[in-house]
């Protein structure tokens, strides 16, 4: 794994993972040959990566159908678009493809193409018997574009890491609203059984409720056990306020006339923490409540608290890193570096593989008399062009 730095693309480990079956697996062609023992369909998953996968969608979807339509395990899948292509309502077609194309074809790139290809790890990252660190970021620049290529890596690692039996382990997610993740409500609801612990991590409730929808943010911020917030206004303060909840207060009150004082003591229910406090936090102070367990009950689940910082521990830590060691330089044996050429390579060698693909596969449809059928008629070719 190697950082890869190139013209500002992501800032992400080299060939993070193609995972083969596991990244695709849940798509129809359920292709890919890893540790969820999903089925296979074509040699082994080799080609089952989400870049072969682009640039097979964008070849000629006549190809396309009837490839697909040669698998018996995908034939059900493709029956409405066949039904629609062989009834003659291409227009309609084409408009549905091309609402699938469009996103897709934004996530073309030389670089995102070679990260998201190889098979130098699985996403099951809490194996006992290959337990994995997985580091991920997104570029700003390109948060559309690379937000869709995270979301599948995430929806699959929460359907591999929540299970029975593996090792303690931790998904821990900054700038929640950046990126899609699909199922974050019900990995935080399940993980905590299965010894997964979710860290979610965003500037304000708004946010979520704007990219993930009102349902959804409610979800989420209801589900939450444990919540620590330094300063934020608005609904987000009042929510917090709610959530911690109330209480009795005593309040004295002073009355002052030309005759007498008079001293009133009386209790009421009011904020534990108030809104108005939440927002006006300095810097460093949170605010949050805390979960227990059976056994390791906390009497102090709600707090208000500064976090005092050892400066001194905190540089030594510093300056006791140690550099992530580089596995490929991308440097030829005369020490140039080659880095442009080898993304470029891999490239074209994807576009390559999935052209050969359809050659080999509509030769071998051509060449079965069962399939041939499927193959478009000579006259339909003529008209079309």
């Amino acid at each position: 794994m190697t950082k890869l730095r190139c013209n500002g693309e992501p800032c992400t480990w080299r060939r993070v993972s193609t995972v083969r079956g596991q990244v695709l697996g849940n798509l129809p062609q359920q292709c890919g040959k890893a540790l969820s023992a999903e089925p296979t369909i074509y040699r082994d998953g080799k080609y089952c990566t989400f870049p072969h996968a682009i640039e097979f969608l964008n070849k000629p979807y006549a190809d396309i159908f009837t490839i697909l339509t040669s698998y018996p395990a995908l034939e059900n899948y493709l029956s409405p678009f066949m039904d629609a292509w062989q009834g003659g309502a291409q227009d309609q077609l084409q408009g549905q493809i091309a609402s699938a194309k469009i996103p897709l074809s934004r996530m073309i790139s030389p670089q995102l193409y070679w990260v998201m290809t190889g098979d130098d790890f699985t996403l099951d990252l809490n194996n006992p018997e290959h337990p994995k660190i997985l580091c991920v970021g997104n570029n700003p620049d390109r948060q559309n574009i690379y937000s869709a290529a995270l979301g599948l890596y995430n929806s699959r690692i929460v359907k591999l890491v929540n299970k029975k039996g593996q090792l303690k382990s931790s998904i821990i997610i900054d700038e929640l609203p950046t990126i899609y993740f699909r199922g974050i409500d019900n990995l935080i609801a399940t993980a905590r059984s299965n010894k997964v612990a979710v860290c979610l991590g965003f500037q304000d409730f708004s946010q979520l409720a704007r990219d993930y929808g009102d349902k959804e943010a409610k979800v989420i911020q209801n589900t939450v056990g444990n919540i620590f917030s330094g300063q934020v206004v608005g609904e987000t303060a009042k929510n917090l306020s709610e959530r911690f909840g109330k209480i009795l207060q005593q309040r004295q009150s002073l009355s002052i006339n030309r005759q007498d004082t008079s001293t009133s003591i009386n209790t009421q229910m009011d904020s534990l923490i108030p809104a108005s406090k939440i927002a006006n936090l300095s810097q460093g102070t949170f605010v949050g409540s805390v979960a227990d367990n059976f056994g390791e009950e906390i009497e102090q689940k709600i707090f208000h608290a500064r976090i005092i910082v050892d400066n001194e521990k905190v540089a030594a830590e510093t300056k006791a890193y140690k550099k992530i060691p580089v596995i490929n330089e991308f440097k030829d044996s005369e020490g140039n570096d080659i880095m442009l050429q080898q993304i470029e390579r891999n490239y074209s060698r994807i576009k390559a593989d999935v052209v050969q693909i359809i050659e080999d596969e509509m030769e071998r449809i051509a060449n079965d008399p069962n399939l041939k059928h499927l193959l478009p008629q000579e006259d339909g070719k003529q008209e079309k062009q």
